[in-house]
Formats: structure tokens, sequence, C-alpha cells
């Protein structure tokens, strides 16, 4: 096989994604290289690149979407401006690499899905968490077996209400405004968590959602309880509480002979392999007093430490160009398609929320 072409990318937007997620990943990953950076404020682009040593600043949008070397543009702003910047790169023709969530509601990532359609180019989205060590090899175990036959997944996040979310509405983090980031934490960030239910077990095909809104200290949800199925008959349930007295993190998938278990925000953190000792004839149980079992099997704890990238979004990242080069076995799963399955999601729950006021 010939040499393969360098994937250069282009990015909008310079906020804290790019400086500590994905940005340094593209002129690390092997292919790849930053060819430069647009921001609306530009003395940002320009101190980025110039304290990176990698691309340039560009005047504007427009400059950078002309620039004919620029293969994939990575639109890193708040979900209020996807619609238009994504477009934009379609239009451009030009692949694009878009951050999650895609946009501020389903039908606006169905203009999005619609423009990459009629321009032949891809769209991946910054789920990033396929592309990480510690969920790939979440991954290889569950698919080779490890905990058995998936029976569940059971996810549990809560976290104290900041003093950020009580200041007035407009001076309120960006990620509780709808009509900057779409919803709240459930809608902007704790997506990535329903993305590898995804991942991990297959796309949820039936939910139900109970959303609320307890402490009105923003327009959107505040608790959301969710209980699913995945195509392949894997029951899902999530509670998600964003005003309570603690952080609790736990995503657990179980199966017929064991379980994995983590945290889902200390990526630094192994995963929690729990099996049944002796094999397949060891998982039968006895029945006791009243129906329960009587006694529990023996188990066998291991704790499955991964490498760790210095950049969280480089694994993805090295995935993207690989694809794009025609390296052979070589794609992202992470896609328009596999985000927007989510996005059905989490924007049901504005949904809910919304109906709630009317």
């Amino acid at each position: 096989m010939g040499e393969q072409k360098t994937i250069r990318w282009g990015v909008i937007g310079c906020g804290d994604v790019v400086e500590t997620k994905n940005g340094p990943a593209f002129y690390f990953a092997e292919g790849s290289e930053l060819a430069g950076i647009w921001n609306r404020t530009a003395s940002k682009a320009q101190e980025w690149t110039a304290r990176h040593g990698h691309g340039r600043a560009y005047d504007c949008m427009e400059e950078l979407l002309a620039d004919p070397t620029i293969d994939i543009v990575y639109v890193a702003t708040t979900p209020n401006c996807h619609l238009r910047q994504a477009i934009a790169v379609a239009e451009a023709g030009k692949h694009c690499y878009l951050e999650k969530p895609i946009a501020l509601s389903y039908a606006e990532a169905e203009e999005i899905r619609a423009a990459f359609a009629k321009a032949g180019t891809r769209c991946f989205v910054a789920h990033y968490r396929r592309g990480m060590p510690r969920y790939r090899e979440a991954k290889r175990l569950i698919d080779a077996g490890a905990i058995g036959k998936v029976r569940g997944v059971q996810i549990i996040r809560t976290q104290r209400q900041t003093a950020e979310e009580l200041l007035p509405y407009e001076q309120k983090p960006w990620r509780v405004r709808p009509e900057v980031s779409g919803g709240s934490h459930f809608y902007e960030g704790d997506a990535h968590m329903l993305d590898l239910v995804d991942f991990l077990v297959g796309p949820i095909e039936d939910f139900k959602l109970e959303v609320s809104n307890e402490t009105g200290c923003y327009p959107a949800e505040d608790v959301v309880a969710l209980s699913g199925k995945t195509e392949s008959r894997v029951m899902v349930s999530g509670l998600w509480c964003y005003a309570t007295y603690k952080a609790i993190d736990r995503f657990l998938i179980f199966g017929d002979a064991g379980s994995i278990e983590f945290p889902y925000y200390d990526n630094a953190a192994p995963l929690r392999l729990e099996t049944i000792a002796g094999g397949a004839g060891a998982q039968v149980a006895h029945e006791g007093a009243m129906g329960v079992v009587r006694e529990g099997p023996e188990l066998v704890v291991r704790e499955v430490e991964t490498p760790s990238d210095p950049y969280v979004g480089l694994g993805q990242v090295q995935d993207i160009v690989d694809e794009l080069r025609g390296i052979p076995g070589r794609t992202c799963k992470s896609t328009l398609d596999s985000a927007m399955r989510t996005l059905r999601i989490t924007y049901a729950a504005e949904e809910l929320i919304n109906a709630a006021k009317r």
C-alpha cells in the first residue's frame, strides 16, 4: 500500500474542550496535523496556537472553511452554534467532528444529517469515551463473555447544586441555560453515559422517562429517571439528580456470570470485574426460606487497570484519522447516527419538562 495522506484539521472554537480533551490530539495522532483555529475572540486562537506551537489563527470562519488543505473541521462551540456551523462545514465539502450534543433539538440534528448526506462527507460526534482504552477494555471483556450473558445496566449519578447555578439567569453556567446548551446537565454532559450504554451493550430500543424540576433554579430538568431496553433485551435503568447532598457515581453492567462496575467521572479508576468462581456450574443457586437464595457463590474480584492517553480524546481522534486515511479495519465508532440515538432520549427529557410548564 502506498503512503497515506496526512489528515489536516481545522478547529472552530477555542474553549476548555479544545485545551483539555481534543485540541492537542490533532497534532499528537499519527498521520494528523492541526492546520489552525478560528475563534470569535481572535486573541484566544492566537494565544493557543502560539503556546502549543501548532497551527495558525484564522481571521474568520469563512477563511478556515475555504482553506483547501483542511480535510476535517472540529466544531467545538456551544450547541446553539452547531446547526449553522456544522452545515457550513458540510457546504464547504469537508468532513466534520462535531461536539456533543449535536444541536439544540432532534429536528436540528436531522438538518445536520441531511446536509452531510447531500455533501457526501462524514460527520463524527465527540462521544470520545468510545475511543478511550478504559471503555474499549470493558467492551472487550463483555464481548468475550467475561460476565456471561448481559442482563442489565444500572446507572446512578448525582451532584450537589453549585453556587454558580444560583446566580441571576444570564450569569448562570451555559450548560443549564437551554437556549445555549439545549437543556441542562443531563442533555449536555451526561449524554455521554447513555452513549456508553449504546457502545457497550447496544442501542436502547424502548425507553420511558420521568423528569422533574425540583429546585426551580433553572428552566430544564434537575432530576431524571430512565427505564429502557436495548435491542438485545438488556434492561437499563438510570437515575440522575443534580441537586442533592453529595456526588454519587456508579455505572454497573451485570450478567449471569458476573459484573463490571466503574465510576464514570474518574477515568483513572480501574474497572471492577466480579465473576463467579468455579465456572458455569457454580451459577446455579439453591432456594432457602421464603424463596430467597440460601447462599451466594464464591466470587472472584479483579481490578482491571487500563492505560490512559495524555488527552482523553486522542483515541477517537486517531480512529477518525485512520478511517479517513483508509487504513484497513480502522473506523470511528461515534457516528452521527449513533449520537442521534442518544439525542432521541435526551431530547425527550427536554420535551417532557417543557410540556410540564405548559
